[in-house]
């Protein structure tokens, strides 16, 4: 629902105010096209709901123009409201891959905010130049009510003639249908759910001055600041240096040919999620704080740290090894015990505080007019990304690398999890319950085998060039037509903020190409307009395969795990996909065939009464493509993700784009 007001003060004075609500609901029921490996039993509603207002005041004094802007928002998004509850069960096969999440969504994510946002900004033309300047503050409180699932979470592997007996159930499998002998791989269970938040505020200023120092070349100078309060983390000090220059410039060689370019750096702020990540899933435990200090001393966190500031009492997702499934206990069950609880994993906040990623950013383009109905144009893009967030184990165990001799056959075989955990800085010994002790046997309450911490260390380089031609149909030709071609190369060694390195702190081992990167984009759309009344359109999109991430065949290894370090088993991997490698390969080696898709359109305004009838039809995927890439998928269910080497050639095809769809639309204009 919108509504607008607009109001003329003056002749140099006016304002408008704009409000709209907004009330979103969906039904995600498992299944079908959309649900991934999730099934029915794991049925969920979300809903987000969101209010906006607006106010814009423009003021003309002399030749300046004065803005004031304000806005309003609040958003409440519960993103897992279950049908059912129970437990919840990650079913992997013999290979080790997700083949289906069944019962409880597993989790409880319901966020509000509040925001407040103003901007103050001036222009001022001076002769042949144009100067502005401006401010713009926001501050947002966040508040989440978060945690796990208090009926407990099973992670459970099984053999191939077990996934054969459950296979005929179709849609209607649910945890009851998991045989009781199943290997659980990993339990967990939420004994504290709670709400928590913080505020985030965020001020930026900026100077610029267009100024044109020849008739046919115009250049824009800028200079901004940006400060993001989140930065301090859970140290003392904030971001302050995000000083940004800019400079573009635009030449005309002549009537028809122009020539532009630009250098910019352009700061990001710190996510949010990332923030509200460590504070969810941190602790006070006594015995989690003397791992911290533990950490300390072997020079793994600055020597200055202050364990109070980086810890908090967050959510308490606890970890049983050696469950049968079935037996887990629930948070009633152990509501007497939660602060000597164990965890597979926790999460501090930055004690050296968060730097805002950034970005530097060059840009080369030619312009040129062919005819009085073409346009051609291209340009060179590079973006250097740095600073980018990526998670860090505070505790990995050393690397572990299973090479391939010269026929592809491994060299030696997985690393036990016992093993990793005696390499890593602060040592983890277990007992015959599989709980964390310290050398002496004593059990560690509130311990944690990963202890997780968002950096700023990532790195990216995006190189690209883009081509367009451009015509617009005329009096004689009813052709119009978009051309573009886009040739580009994106690498990184962090893909988001729950990006983790495979082998223990690795990261230089992660550089390569982003799994959204293509090589190839074409992208065309042809327009025929035999009559006025009539437009029929033709678009199609081509795109070169987005790379494949090999990982270990469990059923050569008997695991997917192959380090040691238990990964795989923790909260990131559900979105991010297992982290291990299969033996010889790099990250995203491989590649998935080209993807192409056409679509079609008509439309037809026809008279009627005096005014216009349009009739409108599409079809999306008119030849009904079965692509493999480029379209949103979830990475952990992705036909990126494959197992087995690249030399096998083994392809499992875990879902596909749209098939062909058909959309009509009739308009009648008053």
């Amino acid at each position: 629902a919108s509504a607008r007001l607009d109001h003329v003060w003056s002749d140099a004075v006016r304002s408008n105010l704009r409000v709209n609500a907004g009330f979103v609901g969906n039904d995600r029921q498992g299944g079908g096209l959309e649900g991934g490996v999730a099934f029915p039993s794991a049925a969920n509603e979300q809903t987000r709901n969101s209010l906006n207002v607006a106010l814009q005041n423009t003021a003309r004094i002399g030749s300046a123009i004065f803005e004031s802007h304000y806005q309003f928002a609040s958003f409440d998004w519960d993103y897992a409201a279950a049908e059912t509850n129970g437990p919840q069960v990650v079913v992997l096969d013999p290979q080790g891959q997700t083949a289906a999440v069944i019962g409880d969504p597993g989790y409880v994510f319901h966020e509000t905010q509040t925001t407040f946002q103003t901007q103050q900004k001036v222009t001022l033309p001076v002769g042949r130049q144009t100067l502005k300047a401006g401010v713009d503050v926001m501050t947002t409180d966040h508040d989440l009510l978060g945690g796990g699932n208090p009926d407990g979470n099973y992670t459970v592997q099984l053999t191939q003639a077990q996934f054969a007996a459950i296979r005929g159930r179709g849609t209607t499998l649910s945890p009851g249908d998991i045989p009781s002998g199943a290997t659980v791989l990993g339990y967990n269970v939420e004994t504290r759910p709670g709400s928590f938040g913080a505020r985030q505020t965020l001020f930026a200023g900026y100077v610029e001055d267009q100024f044109s120092p020849l008739a046919n070349l115009t250049l824009t100078a800028g200079l901004r600041y940006d400060m993001d309060n989140l930065s301090r983390g859970g140290g003392d000090d904030y971001d302050l240096d995000n000083v940004a220059p800019r400079l573009s410039a635009n030449y005309a060689v002549d009537a028809r040919t122009s020539l532009r370019g630009g250098y910019g750096i352009y700061y990001d702020k710190v996510n949010y999620a990332l923030y509200s990540d460590a504070l969810q899933f941190n602790s006070t435990a006594e015995g989690y704080k003397d791992q911290l200090r533990q950490l300390v001393s072997a020079g793994v966190l600055p020597a200055d740290t202050d364990i109070d500031q980086v810890t908090f009492d967050g959510n308490l997702t606890a970890s049983f090894p050696g469950i049968a499934y079935g037996e887990g206990p629930t948070a009633a069950q152990i509501a007497g015990s939660r602060q000597a609880l164990q965890t597979e994993e926790r999460r501090i906040l930055n004690p050296d505080g968060y730097d805002n990623p950034y970005a530097h950013q060059f840009a080369l383009g030619l312009q040129r007019q062919l005819d009085s109905r073409t346009l051609f144009y291209a340009d060179a893009v590079v973006a250097l990304g740095r600073s980018l967030f990526r998670l860090r184990d505070l505790n990995a165990p050393t690397p572990y690398t299973i090479d391939v001799d010269a026929d592809g056959n491994p060299t030696r075989g997985p690393r036990s999890v016992a093993d990793a955990d005696l390499t890593r800085p602060v040592p983890i010994y277990t007992n015959a319950s599989g709980q964390i002790t310290d050398a002496s046997g004593n059990v560690l309450d509130g311990a944690t085998r990963k202890i997780l911490v968002s950096e700023t260390g990532g790195t990216s380089t995006y190189r690209a060039l883009t081509m367009n031609l451009v015509r617009e149909t005329g009096p004689e030709d009813p052709f119009a037509y978009r051309l573009s071609y886009t040739l580009s190369r994106l690498e990184n060694d962090t893909e988001d903020i729950n990006f983790r390195a495979a082998n223990g702190a690795d990261f230089d081992a992660e550089w390569g190409p982003s799994v959204n990167d293509r090589t190839h984009v074409i992208n065309g759309l042809v327009y025929y307009s035999p009559k006025p009344w009539v437009t029929v359109s033709v678009a199609s999109l081509l795109q070169s395969g987005q790379p494949i991430n090999r990982v270990p065949d469990a059923t050569i290894f008997g695991t997917t795990d192959l380090n040691g370090d238990n990964d795989g088993r923790g909260r990131v991997t559900q979105y991010g996909g297992g982290t291990n490698r299969a033996p010889g390969e790099d990250r995203n080696s491989d590649r998935l065939p080209w993807s192409t898709t056409f679509d079609v359109g008509a439309q037809f305004n026809v008279p009627v009464a005096g005014r216009v009838l349009t009739f409108r039809a599409d079809v999306f995927n008119v030849f009904n493509a079965e692509n493999l890439s480029g379209y949103a998928n979830n990475a952990s269910q992705s036909n990126q993700i494959q197992v087995g080497s690249a030399a096998t050639g083994v392809f499992v095809q875990r879902n596909a784009s749209p098939p062909r769809q058909f959309q009509f639309g009739l308009t009648f204009l008053l």
